[in-house]
């Protein structure tokens, strides 16, 4: 699938070696692509780029909110925020996500993911959403 080259992704990784490879990829296919180290600083980028065309985060992460949280947060604002998230615990999280009234939005991908496998997922995502 080819890349929109004015694609935006936010990633959004506590875990400095994971994030950098996700970026990295992200860049390299073609993404223009935003990082946060946690959920709070992933709201404060996506307050400050209204461009981002999807949010990749993680979903477990240290100062009191977690990635679930921060999504809510970005869909209570904007509701057609497309989020992909991933975590080593899909079952919780998918359960966590199905709560949420903009499901449909959200993606969730198991740790330990594939990088070379999200790029097209999130092309997908976007795609998909563009085409509704």
């Amino acid at each position: 699938m080819e890349t929109n080259k004015s694609d935006t992704v936010l990633v959004v990784e506590d875990e400095p070696g994971v994030r950098d490879v996700a970026v990295q990829m992200l860049k390299l296919t073609g993404f223009n692509v935003i990082e946060a180290i946690d959920a709070q600083s992933g709201l404060e980028q996506f307050n400050q780029n209204p461009d981002i065309d999807l949010v990749f985060s993680d979903v477990i992460m240290p100062g009191g909110s977690s990635g679930i949280e921060m999504a809510k947060e970005m869909l209570a604002q904007k509701p057609s925020t497309l989020i992909l998230l991933a975590t080593g615990y899909s079952d919780k999280a998918k359960a966590l996500v199905n709560k949420s009234s903009q499901s449909e939005n959200i993606g969730v991908v198991t740790k330990p993911y594939d990088i070379n496998k999200i790029p097209a997922l999130i092309s997908t995502m976007i795609s998909n959403a563009a085409a509704e």
